[in-house]
């Protein structure tokens, strides 16, 4: 979950590096993206008054991976919120998550499997669906694996659940993992408590949903048809397929620069509309277009400030008018630094997040607003110096190492503090010593190498390099520096 609290920049002196010939703005859409190995095909029907959901849907996979393959994995995250656990909620944000006491949701499967299905194992293994096939894959081969079931929805302030303003499906279906050809498997993630376990390659998605014609819906995906209380969605090329669901509330719609921006709100927050469009567009123009021009945003009690998802972002409806344009402006870089450009958020946390913080700094800076930039970097600044030096105080190690898998951050805290004002802080002296303007085209050089793929943070560092000798290389050993080591 992308919380961002924006309060940035430590000042670090590095030497300034000797520019490589400068890059023209490439076009994400240029980028040759991996090849789908994923097809969703979801009938969803939404019960609003008892807060249930019914799901039926197909998924063939394409076998890309390797040959002979006989064993599918899928992750399936409504099992973290039926409590067989503790709540999937760090404890810091318990009240903010269930003001109303602490509930379960559940789930039952009336069906799982397809022709080729052997056996299914449904969660036998926390939010893991393992799928043994009858006959083994061979490359380019496909199979359709079936799963029809009923959820009951948690009332909690979550991606996943329901509250007074909406209903929240995220991540509600079963998903095929990310597949590592390094290992010979499939990447599974049980769910976190803090950051997000949310690994996935893009596929394609198609979408019938059945609830009342009045209802406000925002969707990742690009609505096609409404009819007969039934509303029809595709796109293909999607991190995720995220669904929101607001029986009773206004929309507010802005198109600008090719971008159609819809906010779901209670009346309070349609100005939003026009951050999210102004910050499409500047990041376009900064890094690259982006493939899907539909983006959503539902302000809804949420325990934290926002969440991103493929073309879609929950912000929360608590937050002050002087908060809000910094969420929604980070929640936006996300389209970049999550959905064009994907990457392991549990090995590597900060390499969408810190993308993401620097992101907002450039958009309040493209507006006019360096003075304000420059003090929401500075708080960053200061929060993890004083964290550090009190944790140091303590006789705790605090060195903030960036290069850290989130299971390894002690609370959320050390997470916060290293991966959204460190590591930005780490992004910002990089930029600074090559100028933002030339920072903005080496990472459209990224983007474009891994448009619509899956980016190890090597990948970021060597696109660095090539833009600027010892670019890449200058960040990877900033994220180890303390201002006390």
């Amino acid at each position: 979950m992308k919380a961002m609290k924006f309060k940035v920049l430590y000042a670090a002196v590095f030497s300034l590096l000797l520019l490589s010939p400068l890059l023209m703005l490439v076009s994400c859409e240029s980028a040759q993206a991996q090849q789908t190995n994923a097809i969703y095909d979801l009938s969803v029907y939404v019960d609003g008054a008892e807060n249930k959901v019914s799901v039926d849907m197909t998924a063939t996979v394409i076998n890309t991976f390797k040959d002979g393959l006989d064993t599918l994995v899928f992750a399936f995250y409504p099992d973290a919120f039926t409590l067989k656990n503790p709540p999937p909620v760090d404890a810091s944000m318990m009240h903010a998550a269930y003001p109303h006491g602490i509930n379960a949701g559940g789930y039952v499967f009336m069906q799982s499997g397809g022709e080729n299905v052997k056996s299914a194992s449904i969660c036998e293994t926390p939010c893991k669906i393992q799928i043994t096939l009858r006959n083994p894959l061979s490359l380019g081969e496909s199979t359709k694996v079936t799963f029809s079931y009923d959820l009951t929805l948690p009332l909690c302030n979550a991606r996943y659940g329901y509250n007074d303003f909406s209903i929240n499906l995220s991540f509600f279906y079963p998903q095929l993992c990310r597949y590592d050809k390094n290992t010979q498997d499939f990447v599974f993630y049980d769910y976190l408590s803090t950051g997000d376990p949310f690994v996935f390659d893009v596929a394609d998605y198609s979408l019938k949903l059945d609830c009342p014609a009045d209802w406000q819906i925002a969707c990742s995906a690009r609505e096609t048809d409404n009819s007969n209380n039934v509303r029809s969605y595709s796109a293909s090329s999607l991190r995720d397929l995220a669904l929101f669901i607001a029986p009773e509330a206004e929309s507010t719609t802005v198109s600008a620069n090719g971008y159609t921006v819809n906010v779901i709100h209670d009346g309070s927050f349609s100005y939003a509309a026009q951050y999210a469009a102004d910050a499409l567009s500047i990041f376009s123009e900064s890094f690259c277009e982006l493939p899907h021009k539909n983006y959503s945003l539902v302000f809804t009690p949420f325990m934290t400030g926002g969440a991103e998802f493929s073309n879609a972002a929950l912000i929360s409806s608590s937050l002050s008018f002087t908060d809000v344009e910094k969420i929604v402006v980070h929640e936006a870089a996300h389209q970049w630094w999550y959905n064009l450009v994907g990457s392991d958020q549990v090995s590597s946390p900060w390499q969408d997040e810190a993308l993401a913080q620097w992101s907002a700094l450039l958009y309040f800076q493209k507006r006019g607003m360096s003075t304000y930039a420059e003090s929401l970097l500075n708080g960053l600044q200061s929060e993890y110096v004083n964290y550090v030096r009190t944790q140091r105080e303590l006789g705790e190690n605090a060195l903030c190492n960036v290069m850290r898998s989130t299971t390894d951050y002690r609370d959320f805290t050390d997470y916060y503090i290293t991966v959204y004002c460190k590591a930005t802080v780490a992004v910002n002296v990089a930029a600074d010593s090559v100028t933002a303007e030339k920072f903005c085209e080496a990472l459209s050089l990224y983007a474009k190498r891994n448009s619509g793929s899956f980016a190890m943070p090597d990948d970021l560092f060597d696109s660095l390099n090539e833009y600027s000798e010892g670019l890449g290389s200058m960040l990877k050993s900033s994220f180890m520096i303390s201002p006390y080591g």
